[in-house]
């Protein structure tokens, strides 16, 4: 248990330092600045954050390091927009609410119904704050074929 923690520590401090390395390239004295700053290759933002995670609200942190290994854009503010999971393009993301006996996304577009082996209270229950790939089925359903947990339910 303390090794697979630790593993996990250090998968962590890699994906930060990754993240670190193009806000730190700038004032690396051993590289020469681009001659011409007009001419210098625009940064892409879904490989270099905006901002330091660190820096991050409370709670984003937490979101952030459960987002390793995936494409993440982070602004100044603080705040990310997932671009991409597992090379399958940008998820859903919003927080699982029960309606009757259907669970359901409710995002910043709408909230939709989920369906589908991963739409059961188990896996996401309500009050979890999840992404979600998949596809609106012909009734306005999300049949969920992906899906991860960003933040357990506010308490």
């Amino acid at each position: 248990m303390i090794a697979a923690r630790r593993r996990g520590a250090l998968a962590l401090a890699a994906s930060l330092a990754a993240w670190a390395a193009p806000l730190g390239a700038a004032a690396d004295p051993a590289r020469p600045p681009a001659a011409d700053p007009a001419r210098a290759p625009a940064a892409d933002p879904a490989r270099a954050p905006a901002a330091d995670p660190a820096r991050a609200p409370e709670g984003a942190a937490a979101e952030l390091a459960r987002l390793a290994g995936h494409r993440v854009a982070i602004a100044p503010d603080g705040s990310y927009r997932i671009l991409d999971v597992a090379g399958e393009g940008a998820p859903r993301v919003g927080v699982v609410e029960r309606r009757g006996q259907a669970l359901w996304l409710r995002t910043a577009e709408g909230a939709l119904r989920l369906a589908g082996p991963l739409a059961v209270p188990r896996i996401a229950g309500p009050g979890y704050k999840v992404w979600v790939l998949g596809e609106v089925d012909q009734s306005g359903a999300l049949v969920a074929r992906r899906l991860g947990v960003l933040a357990p339910p506010r308490r």
